[in-house]
């Protein structure tokens, strides 16, 4: 890890405010370049087994700042970022099997069990093999109505894709939710709304999607809340709470938030569980405590994003914290943190079979990298 930069971070960006906006930017991300500099370390990629002693080295390429392992492990989508507004962020693919570092012609997603990334080109949705470099068409868009996120569901029979029409005078019919079937391809709208500034932040990747592990339901961002599409019957429901929740594979356990609190439910008994060292009910009292969790493809194995506490240098200490039905560990390995941004430590991904996962050490995005310290993703 890169305890060095991390270091002179902190100590040197100690009063720094954060700009809430930012600007996309312009230029193709098929033709330019993304801005590097000679220090720029390598990334690298391990897998780590689930006993927690060692991490195996399974990739070192240039330098990325986001990136997630195929379903496979063989390859590696990843994404340069671009700090200045003239240096738009570039996608790559890279071949753990033929060290391959190629760049792609648009942002993508791994489909669901498979070697194939779903791709945002020029504004329409393509499925694409990275062995053949073939691609499929599955949605037209344009600039005036472009694919702004999509998801396909964990057993690979629907695909669900929000499409803007961003000449639509009406906000409420703005964007669209689609769902096709993966097999005939047809698909049909299910439902028109508006999304709020904070649902669709310019400076962030759309998140507008999950999936329930059964495939029979997702849900999705729209009006300024969160819905759920159930699929058997096409009915759809508003809920209240305002982030996704994340449900173990066999749907017995959940982890939700709880007004900035993790915490993980029994869905059984119905006993919730904190995931914060020492809870307490103080809403202002966020740290010590779990912020993501990465279900194991198998029984209530996962790995977690776990927030410590900020630092002062713009970012925050972090962890991740493993958990397996026999022992419970941490990464980095001996107890230590790592800088949120500084480091840009990444859970990248499950083996299929869960008995290993991917972590990338990645190139920092810490804000001062970027113009007028203005933090952005795309």
């Amino acid at each position: 890890m890169k305890i060095t930069r991390m270091i002179a971070l902190t100590t040197l960006f100690l009063a720094v405010s954060l700009f809430p906006s930012l600007a996309l930017p312009t230029a193709s991300a098929a033709t330019a370049s993304a801005t590097a500099t000679p220090t720029d370390p390598p990334s690298k990629i391990y897998r780590i087994g689930l006993d927690g002693k060692k991490q195996t080295l399974v990739a070192q390429l240039p330098a990325v700042h986001r990136a997630s392992m195929s379903p496979s492990g063989r390859f590696v989508y990843a994404e340069k970022q671009g700090f200045t507004n003239n240096a738009p962020t570039i996608p790559y693919l890279y071949d753990t099997k033929t060290k391959q570092f190629s760049q792609l012609n648009g942002f993508a997603k791994w489909a669901s069990g498979k070697d194939e990334l779903l791709m945002v080109e020029q504004a329409s949705l393509y499925r694409y093999n990275p062995l053949t470099k073939q691609k499929t068409l599955l949605a037209n868009g344009t600039a005036d109505t472009p694919i702004l996120d999509y998801a396909m569901a964990p057993d690979g029979h629907y695909l669900v894709f929000v499409q803007a029409n961003l000449k639509e005078p009406d906000a409420t019919k703005r964007y669209k939710l689609y769902l096709q079937d993966m097999n005939s391809l047809k698909m049909k709208v299910n439902d028109q709304f508006s999304l709020s500034d904070d649902q669709l932040k310019s400076y962030m990747v759309p998140d507008l999607f999950y999936w329930v592990p059964t495939s029979k339901k997702v849900l999705y961002k729209a009006n300024g809340a969160i819905k759920e599409l159930d699929l058997p019957t096409g009915l759809k429901y508003t809920y209240s709470f305002k982030n996704f929740p994340s449900y173990s594979n066999d749907m017995k356990l959940r982890f939700e938030d709880k007004q900035g609190h993790g915490f993980i439910t029994d869905l059984q008994t119905g006993k919730s569980v904190s995931t914060q060292n020492n809870y307490t009910a103080d809403p202002n009292d966020l740290e010590r405590q779990l912020t993501r969790i990465y279900w194991s493809p198998t029984g209530h194995n996962y790995v977690a994003d776990k927030y410590w506490h900020p630092s002062n240098g713009q970012d925050f200490y972090a962890q991740l914290v493993i958990k397996t039905t026999t022992k419970s560990f941490v990464y980095p390995f001996d107890n230590s943190f790592y800088m949120n941004s500084s480091d840009n430590i990444q859970f990248l991904g499950w083996a299929t079979d869960g008995k290993s996962f991917f972590v990338g050490d990645l190139d920092s995005v810490h804000m001062s990298r970027f113009d007028k310290w203005e933090y952005r993703e795309r």
